[in-house]
This record gives structure tokens, sequence and C-alpha cells, in this order.
């Protein structure tokens, strides 16, 4: 016997939306609430982004302007130092102790140096002029800029007593300030001439 068989027809279920799965095929965009969220989040990190990005650019300029002044004044100490090393003689007419504020002398070569600082500028200057004529006189070249101060000090032999005779030098210390922007320095060294 032959049995009839029917076509088997498979059924899709479909489940009927519930409230929850309506609400997600409505909901395209976000919420008023989160927006201003995600606002306030972002407007905090930009704010705390922004005040380092300033403090890296401020650390910057200020090691920059250090290492320019600095390395400036450096270089004209170390010259000014070791010209003074040559200093022909202790006498009158060799040095001039007369100012705190420059020192005039005349080197072993026989040529006149001056070392002095322009207050109108705040520059370290080297002029080519000995005791016997006034600084800046024959051709000046500025050493270093942002300089605010310049003194001399001039001792005697047991290093601590200073003199004002020439004869009686036997040390001669130097200090320069160097100030730019906020960031000052001091250079300092004392100098014994090879000739005294």
């Amino acid at each position: 016997m032959k049995g009839h068989s029917a076509p088997i027809r498979t059924a899709r279920l479909r489940a009927r939306p519930g409230p929850v799965d309506t609400q997600r095929r409505q909901q395209h965009g976000w919420t008023l609430i989160e927006v201003l969220t995600v606002i306030i989040i972002l407007a905090v990190v930009t704010a705390v982004g922004a005040r380092l990005m300033s403090s890296m650019f401020r650390s910057y300029f200020t090691a920059r302007d250090i290492t320019n002044s600095d390395a400036q004044a450096r270089v004209a100490f170390e010259r000014m130092t070791r010209e003074l090393r040559q200093i022909r003689s202790a006498t009158a007419t060799d040095l001039d102790v007369a100012s705190a504020a420059q020192v005039r002398f005349t080197d072993s070569d026989g040529n006149g140096v001056c070392f002095y600082r322009d207050a109108a500028t705040n520059r370290l200057m080297r002029s080519g002029d000995g005791p016997a004529s006034a600084c800046g006189a024959t051709s000046p070249q500025p050493l270093a800029d942002f300089v605010t101060g310049l003194n001399f000090f001039y001792y005697a032999n047991d290093g601590s007593t200073t003199t004002a005779v020439p004869a009686a030098v036997y040390y001669v210390t130097v200090r320069v300030n160097v100030q730019d922007n906020d960031v000052s320095d001091t250079l300092r060294a004392t100098i014994h001439p090879r000739n005294f």
C-alpha cells in the first residue's frame, strides 16, 4: 500500500517583538545625557592636555634661555680669566686697580686689554685699552649679553686682604652676574697672574 506523503512545510516561527526589541529598533542616536557626558569628559581631557603642553613649552623655553645665556657667559668668562693670567707685571703702568667695575692691564705681549660692562646694553665688553687709556676707546667688542654685574677684587698674597696698590696685588677675583628673564647665574674665579 502506497502511502501518500504530503510535503512537509517548515513553518518559520517568528517571535513577536516584545517591548524591549521595539525600543531598540526605534533608538537611532544618543540621548542628551550621553552627549553631555561625552562633551564634559572631552573638555576635562583637553584642559588637562593643554595645561600639560603649556608647562612643557614653558620648560623648554626656560631651558633654552638658560643654555644660551649661560653658554655665552661661560665662554666670555673663560676668555677673561685666561687673559687675566697674562698680566705683564703688578705695576701701575701694567695694571689699573682703581675701579672695581672694570680692569685695565697690559698683557705679556705688550697689548692693552680692558674688560668692562656696558650698562646700557648689559654686555660684557673687551677693548684694546690698557691702563693709560679709557675703556671702550680702542676697538670695543661684545663678549656676552645679559650681564647684569661685573666686579673685580684685588687681594694681597695672603688671599684675604684687599689692596688698591698695583705692586701689592697677588690675586684678582672676578665675579660676573648673568640674568636672562627669570634665570640668574653668578660666575666667580680667583686668578693668580703668572708674572706676579
